[in-house]
């Protein structure tokens, strides 16, 4: 070896050294007697400086550690470790690192590998930030964790590739279920696909519409959101699905409200305007039609008795028209007393089988034949049904199709109610136009074959009486209206007769009071064709003048007229003669305004209304006669 070769090597070991104390980790050599050969500053600054005089060459490495205990720098566990390190060197043993606390909460990793002269070297590096950073990361790690378990929102990581779920949170497991697939999601796949091409081109979908599906396979609408990420270099859709199916509902329900209050306007301007055509219809409709029967009692002629006919008829449906009119511009509650509701529908079809027309379809009564009772009023049900028969008679035989009308009823006793569906194999009504069957004046039959009251009128029947109709979609197979009413536990009070008369006619002395000339005419005629003595006046004052000389059995009374008016009349008779105030009843055309109701129902007088009937008022009359003799 020549000098310059020791140079060389010499230069070599000065630039290694140089190298090694460069070095920001902490270098220490020992050799096969464990004694230190070398450290460089890095390591002697390690150890904290409070052991800096003793890391020297010539150290043995069990001195070091008893003094690293003895001054605080490591504790003995520690040391001990450092053995079992310095033991396992040489054999197959992996030597692990060893994290280690010193002073002032500085962590150190240390590492020991074995030396070609048999010795170890011992590295050492300050991992205190690194240590802070994983153990913060970590911490963060568990946060997010923690919030993604708890947050009710439905939280889905999928590849946008194949759908495939990476992750989802508790609150999308409990909505969606564990499928494997972010598509199996979609109740359809148009909407997926909708989904996906709205989501690729800006990475982002807010609140698109969709119906999902979920665990059960049942359908829900929602609103989903994502974005996409890169992920492990691969693109990952994050989504968000929310379950609107509340929202949906309380919005039908908002809209059905406010078609509710729209079409109780509808019917409060229609009520003012039907009020007025009734109230000026009133009296010259009550003149025809009284006189038209008449007429019809005492014809003997059939030319003349056909036209007295035909007359009567156009009358009646007049009249019909106009009292249609008055129910549905009221606003009273409905008098509900217990009743049967199979035997009310046998009545309905019985009249109309039996009535001058006739039916052309069948009529079929099914179901229940021992039904609880309902509470209604039997005129008014019965009205409903013979409209509906009405309907789908005509509907049947104006198409010619179809030859049946079935009426089933059935009992729901969980419910407490009864349904009666008026079914017919008729043409139908089609989808497009049953959501307005049941608006005022709304027809399909051709002009003069109907005024569009029909529906609308059986409709807000049921409602006064706490039921539900409606229409079932068309099938093609006819039409299908369904009602339901509540039943009740009351059972029908006993019928009685109604007392004899105790007086004759003859005796029994009426006064008419209406400033309507041909109207008093009308009564007058009708009670003395019966055999009473009828006297009529114009007003409420002239009525006064009679009565202070004159007893009266019934005095009825027209409510609106020019000056006390019939309101009046009753006041001042109750004041001056309570026994002549107890005798009267009213003939009025004016039932529908509150104030004319509260009226009525305060002084709890008989009362019909206009146009008259000879037979309304002969039941009126003979109703307050009875009620005078009663004890």
């Amino acid at each position: 070896m020549t000098v310059a070769d020791i140079d060389s090597k010499s230069d070599q070991a000065d630039l290694l050294t140089e190298v090694v104390e460069a070095l920001n980790m902490g270098v220490a050599m020992f050799d096969e007697n464990a004694v230190m050969t070398y450290c460089n500053a890095a390591f002697r600054s390690m150890e904290n400086g409070e052991v800096a005089d003793l890391l020297r060459p010539g150290l043995g490495w069990d001195m070091m550690q008893r003094e690293l205990v003895r001054r605080g720098v490591i504790a003995a566990p520690t040391s001990e470790r450092f053995r079992i390190m310095e033991a396992q060197l040489g054999t197959d043993v992996e030597v692990p690192p060893l994290d280690f606390e010193m002073p002032q909460g500085r962590i150190v990793r240390a590492h020991m590998r074995q030396a070609s002269n048999n010795g170890f070297i011992l590295f050492v590096r300050d991992v205190t930030v690194h240590r802070k950073l994983a153990e913060n990361a970590h911490e963060a790690d568990e946060l997010l964790e923690k919030v993604l378990e708890a947050c009710p929102a439905s939280v889905v990581m999928s590849r946008v590739g194949d759908g495939q779920i990476l992750y989802r949170s508790p609150a999308a497991t409990e909505l969606l279920g564990t499928t494997r697939h972010a598509h199996e999601h979609f109740a359809s796949r148009a909407e997926r696909a909708d989904f996906v091409t709205a989501l690729l081109p800006n990475g982002r979908v807010d609140d698109m519409t969709i119906t999902g599906l979920r665990p059960d396979r049942t359908r829900f609408p929602s609103l989903i959101s994502a974005r996409m990420i890169d992920y492990r270099g691969e693109e990952v859709m994050v989504s968000t699905i929310v379950d609107i199916s509340k929202e949906v509902a309380l919005r039908r329900t908002l809209a059905e409200q406010r078609e509710k209050i729209f079409q109780a306007e509808k019917m409060s301007a229609l009520g003012e305007l039907l009020a007025g055509v009734a109230h000026e219809l009133n009296n010259p409709l009550s003149v025809v039609v009284g006189h038209a029967l008449m007429l019809k009692e005492e014809s003997v002629d059939p030319e003349i008795l056909r036209r007295v006919e035909k007359i009567s008829d156009a009358a009646e449906r007049c009249t019909g028209i106009v009292k249609s009119f008055l129910a549905m511009a009221r606003q009273q509650p409905v008098q509900l007393v217990p009743m049967d509701l199979r035997e009310t529908i046998e009545m309905a079809v019985d009249a109309l089988e039996n009535g001058a027309d006739g039916l052309a379809t069948r009529v079929e009564i099914t179901g229940d034949t021992k039904l609880p009772m309902i509470r209604g009023d039997t005129h008014q049900l019965a009205q409903v049904i013979i409209n509906l028969i009405t309907n789908a008679d005509q509907a049947v035989r104006d198409s010619r199709t179809g030859d049946l009308i079935r009426l089933s009823l059935s009992h729901n006793e969980a419910e407490r109610t009864i349904e009666l569906v008026v079914a017919d194999n008729g043409p139908g009504v089609p989808n497009a136009i049953q959501r307005r069957i049941f608006d005022p004046l709304f027809t399909t039959k051709a002009v003069g074959s109907g005024t569009g009251l029909g529906l609308a009128l059986a409709h807000r029947i049921i409602e006064a009486h706490d039921g539900q109709m409606r229409i079932d979609p068309d099938c093609g197979t006819g039409a299908s209206f369904r009602i339901t009413l509540p039943v009740t536990m009351a059972e029908t009070q006993p019928r009685t007769g109604e007392p004899a008369v105790a007086s004759s006619r003859a005796q029994s002395r009426i006064l008419v009071v209406d400033d309507e000339e041909e109207v008093a005419a009308l009564i007058r005629e009708i009670l003395v064709r019966d055999g009473y003595s009828v006297e009529a006046v114009s007003s409420a004052e002239a009525a006064l003048e009679k009565v202070q000389t004159q007893e009266y059995a019934v005095i009825l009374t027209d409510l609106n007229m020019p000056g006390l008016g019939g309101r009046g009349l009753y006041e001042a008779l109750l004041r001056d003669h309570p026994d002549h105030a107890r005798r009267v009843g009213f003939v009025t055309g004016d039932t529908m305004s509150p104030q004319v109701r509260g009226f009525l129902d305060g002084v709890g007088r008989p009362f019909i209304e206009k146009p008259i009937a000879p037979s309304d008022l002969r039941r009126l009359t003979s109703r307050m006669l009875n009620m005078k003799v009663q004890p």
